[in-house]
């Protein structure tokens, strides 16, 4: 049997290419972002310097993309996968997309706490199809939780306009 008469082979052929040559473009990425984090100092008088977060990033991606690497380099060929595989698929990137758009819009006006509880409440509710009652509990605890934690970090979160 030749590749044309089964169309999966050829794709996932193509597929297992694409997976090694996009990790190997990642963990180059992440050793830029590593290296650039050596450059900047990984600790300064006993605390993280400004190139920590950079090189620890670099390998994550770095990491993540060795993964990727190995597996596309020992897998099996396989008929490729839909692109969208549930039919609302579509729907959900776009409602996750515009609700990410909203999130960063209506952040310093809205402030943390309630554009945080709005932005997860539509992702768990309306993405996620949990039920109203989890999605409320689960979105106002992390919310109020979030804000606690970066609150006692000192780090300062927009307040919006029902505390200013």
């Amino acid at each position: 049997m030749t590749v044309g008469e089964h169309p999966g082979i050829g794709e996932s052929k193509f597929m297992k290419k694409r997976d090694i040559v996009s990790s190997i473009f990642w963990m180059s990425f992440g050793a830029v972002f590593a290296i650039g984090g050596l450059h900047y100092g990984l600790v300064r008088q006993g605390i993280p310097g400004p190139g920590s977060v950079p090189f620890i990033v670099g390998l994550i991606t770095i990491g993540l993309s060795l993964v990727v690497f190995v597996q596309g380099s020992i897998k099996k060929s396989t008929p490729p996968a839909k692109f969208f595989p549930q039919k609302d698929s579509l729907r959900k990137l776009v409602l996750t997309l515009v609700t990410i758009v909203g999130y960063g819009a209506f952040l310093k006006s809205l402030g943390f706490v309630v554009t945080t509880f709005l932005f997860l409440l539509i992702v768990v509710a309306l993405i996620g199809r949990e039920k109203w009652f989890i999605a409320l509990s689960f979105s106002l605890l992390t919310a109020v939780l979030s804000y606690l934690i970066f609150n006692a970090l000192q780090v300062d979160l927009p307040k919006g306009i029902l505390w200013n």
